[in-house]
């Protein structure tokens, strides 16, 4: 998923404060609190940087604002939030989770669209602070804190010449986003995200640290890459490359001519060169259609599109650039440009959404929380804070070699989000994959040989009942249809609480019985766990 910056302007200036605050009801009394022993042994974990503003507890005015995450949904009430500033600090809190019988809860960009990484009763240890990038002499390489963000991890590696292979949205934690496996828009020929990862440092449930790689824990480096959460990740090393300069295309398509763009959209695109990756964004009222076509020239991209017929779709209109950046072709994908700038503008641009800070998600009920809260270039303006998302979403996986969607199943889903109204913001995003071009990946991802298109569909929260129950009857009546048509194969990057199939298969597929036996060596206690993660198998 990734964040329209003209969604964010609709968000920031016309959010219903009934909505966007008082999320949270009073705590239930089920639900455990944090006892004292754990807190003096929190308190003992912490060092005197501001010790006691680190630790929030439920009796704390922030305790809402540092409990929410992006995605809104159901309530989440964790027994503590407590904030790392170093490795050493998250291997004492572990330690006291794990001594004291509390869940602890990894947290490095509260992204997860459950609100998971920061559950009922637990120890949520978040890590937004470890979030050093240190490229290494050559430039091949970079040790990152895990609690950096993508936009830190793109700013400071943008001074270098360098960057590394991965998503668009500037706000998403690295830690989080390895754990999934991180599909991105240079995927079709670089391959995923965890494929540009040399090495990880982890800590374990008894609060050890160990370094994983292709030659040391290779089971546990596996794992972690794609396959959930089997230790707190407070180090990665990353691979960096230069991506070369590249051809960029946005074109747009009338309501009327969605159907059309749709349909050979989804049997044109996952064919092509691979050095071209692409997505189609559909709405109620118009569709979007992007592409990179990496390293190839303007002239090169308009042949391209010339033979997809989506250029003379009637009332298309489309603009290819050239030349572009990395920083140029990213803010094509957040909406910031429909063409290529001179490479300052770029940069500047891309400043407004990329240039984060550790603590960069909105608060709620207008209590701020942050601190130490310098953007990843000091010197430079800062990004915008990321406003929260109520969202009913739902996720799917169509697979190569396998039948998809017929011409009628594409008209239905035209014609019912065409029928929806404009509050409900109905979006689909669906994104070519076929990584058959891409290296070999090595990691517990399930469907990187398998995936052919992404498919997913939202619709935002809205509180007038009527209009809200007909968004969620489209989602029930759309997750009918699609998992008919392609089966349960999904992506645990866009997790769902509500997933009508086996939610072990969707996610890791063939992997589970594997990934719950590194579990078993890692984990036995289960002490990092959530509703659908990967148990010890016994």
């Amino acid at each position: 998923m990734r964040f329209h910056f003209s969604a964010a302007v609709s968000l920031l200036s016309g959010m219903n404060p009934a909505f966007a605050a008082g999320l949270h009801s009073p705590q239930p009394s089920d639900i455990a609190v944090a006892n004292d022993s754990l807190l003096q042994c929190i308190r003992g974990a912490l060092n005197e940087h501001l010790r006691d503003y680190r630790i929030v507890t439920p009796d704390k005015e922030e305790y809402e604002t540092v409990s929410t995450g992006v995605i809104l949904r159901v309530p989440e009430y964790p027994a503590v939030v407590t904030y790392a500033t170093d490795i050493n600090e998250v291997v004492r809190l572990v330690k006291c989770g794990y001594d004291n019988g509390y869940t602890v809860t990894p947290r490095s960009g509260a992204h997860h669209f459950e609100n998971w990484s920061a559950l009922n009763g637990t120890l949520v240890v978040d890590i937004s602070h470890i979030d050093y990038v240190e490229p290494s002499s050559d430039l091949n390489t970079a040790a990152v804190g895990a609690g950096a963000r993508l936009g830190t991890v793109y700013s400071i590696l943008g001074k270098h010449g360098r960057t590394w292979i991965a998503g668009i949205c500037p706000s998403v934690g690295l830690g989080g986003y390895i754990s999934v496996g991180g599909y991105n828009m240079q995927m079709r020929k670089y391959g995923l995200a965890v494929d540009w990862v040399e090495s990880a440092t982890v800590v374990l449930a008894n609060g050890t640290i160990v370094t994983t790689s292709e030659t040391e824990n290779s089971d546990l480096w596996w794992a972690m890459r794609g396959g959930g959460t089997f230790g707190l990740t407070v180090e990665v090393v990353l691979k960096l490359t230069t991506i070369p300069r590249s051809a960029m295309l946005s074109l747009n398509a009338p309501k009327d001519g969605r159907l059309e763009t749709l349909k050979k959209f989804v049997n044109w695109a996952p064919n092509q060169d691979p050095l071209f990756n692409s997505q189609l964004n559909l709405y109620g009222d118009r569709a979007n259609v992007l592409g990179w076509y990496i390293g190839e020239s303007k002239d090169s991209l308009n042949a391209l599109m010339h033979g997809s017929g989506l250029l003379t779709i009637p009332g298309a209109q489309y603009n290819i650039s050239g030349n572009c950046s990395t920083e140029n072709s990213r803010n094509f994908w957040v909406y910031t440009q429909q063409t290529c700038t001179d490479d300052e503008v770029a940069h500047q641009i891309s400043n407004a959404l990329y240039n984060v800070v550790p603590d960069d998600i909105m608060p709620t009920n207008n209590v701020s929380y942050g601190f130490d809260n310098t953007p990843a270039l000091p010197n430079e303006p800062q990004a915008m804070l990321w406003p929260h998302l109520g969202i009913v979403e739902k996720t799917y996986i169509q697979q190569l070699g396998r039948s998809g969607l017929t011409d009628e199943d594409l008209q239905w889903i035209v014609e019912k989000t065409g029928y929806l109204p404009a509050e409900l913001n109905v979006w689909g995003e669906i994104t070519t994959f076929n990584l058959s071009s891409a290296p070999p990946s090595n990691s517990a991802f399930p469907w990187f040989e398998e995936a052919e298109i992404m498919y997913r569909f939202e619709v935002t929260r809205v509180e007038n009942e009527l209009v809200m129950q007909e968004g969620q009857r489209f989602i029930d009546e759309l997750d009918q249809l699609m998992l008919a048509r392609l089966g349960s194969a999904s992506y645990a990057g866009y997790i769902d609480a509500k997933i009508k199939t086996d939610p072990h298969y969707a996610y890791w597929g063939k992997n589970v019985d594997r990934l719950a036996e590194v579990k078993a060596a890692y984990d036995s206690k289960d002490l990092f766990s959530n509703p659908f993660s990967i148990r010890p198998k016994v």
